[in-house]
């Protein structure tokens, strides 16, 4: 009897060491599948999980919505235009700018008049009618006087006097500049552009203030007109009698213009559309 009761303790002790072998067994399988994971193990992928980005700022949430793909600029929308720009210097007055302005109404033309302080002072009826019609304005100094040989202090207020002008007048305050006779320096363009404007130069010259022939001036205009063209003509100034000549010239070469297929826009426009040279606006 002793004997069996002996027998049976060594089987349960067996058996109650083998529960245990397998209860250490199991654990020890569960910490090397711990061991395993991708937080423990960074850069590891478990084979059922996909491991949590680096940088969830970097990842769009799940309504990010795309942009959408851009469109084309407004340059390569332009490059098949033909665009050229009237402009007009010396303004206004009562008399020949009015003419210019009743004209370009008449044809759906915009243009860009370059006025002088004084003259805007003397008529700012008539430089505010420019802007309410949709033209574009732009400084043209305070006397016309030559900004290449003037102090920094003086160009200066040649420029700045006739930027209150136009803005009293209009309420516009002007981005382009075209200097008396088109003399440009150096410090002239870094005067300039320390009033956050450009400088306007021209392509074609009508010489309409020295009275040149209408039929002459016509012939310049259609043989030189390019695409990105400016044109230069006054609306004030010059011989006696010389502006008369643009006022007839005008008409014609609108139309003649619109015949080649040119588009008779501002330069505030020919610079938006990318269409013009480097070397004529600054």
């Amino acid at each position: 009897m002793r004997g069996k009761l002996t027998k049976r303790r060594h089987t349960l002790l067996g058996m109650l060491v083998f529960i245990m072998l397998a209860a250490c067994l199991s654990g020890c399988s569960l910490l090397q599948a711990e061991a395993a994971s991708p937080e423990a193990a960074p850069g590891e992928t478990s084979s059922t999980e996909t491991a949590p980005p680096t940088n969830a700022e970097a990842q769009p949430p799940t309504d990010h919505v795309l942009p959408p793909t851009p469109s084309p600029t407004d340059k390569e929308n332009n490059e098949h235009r033909k665009l050229i720009a009237l402009t007009f210097d010396d303004g206004p007055d009562s008399k020949y700018t009015t003419q210019i302005l009743d004209i370009l109404a008449e044809n759906d033309v915009k243009a860009t008049f370059f006025v002088v302080g004084t003259q805007v002072g003397k008529y700012p009826e008539v430089a505010k009618r420019i802007v309410e019609e949709g033209h574009s304005i732009g400084n043209h100094s305070w006397s016309h006087s030559d900004l290449t040989k003037l102090s920094e202090k003086a160009r200066n207020k040649e420029i700045d006097r006739t930027q209150q002008a136009i803005i009293e007048a209009t309420g516009n305050t002007p981005h382009l500049l075209r200097a008396p006779y088109g003399a440009i320096s150096k410090t002239v363009l870094n005067s300039i552009h320390g009033y956050d404007m450009k400088h306007v130069y021209w392509t074609v010259d009508t010489r309409d203030w020295a009275g040149t022939p209408v039929d002459e001036m016509h012939r310049n205009v259609m043989t030189n007109a390019g695409k990105g063209g400016i044109v230069l003509m006054h609306s004030f100034g010059g011989r006696k009698h010389a502006i008369e000549h643009t006022v007839k010239l005008l008409p014609s070469i609108i139309k003649d213009l619109k015949a080649k297929g040119y588009e008779l826009v501002t330069v505030d426009e020919l610079i938006a559309s990318g269409q013009y040279s480097q070397s004529v606006i600054k």
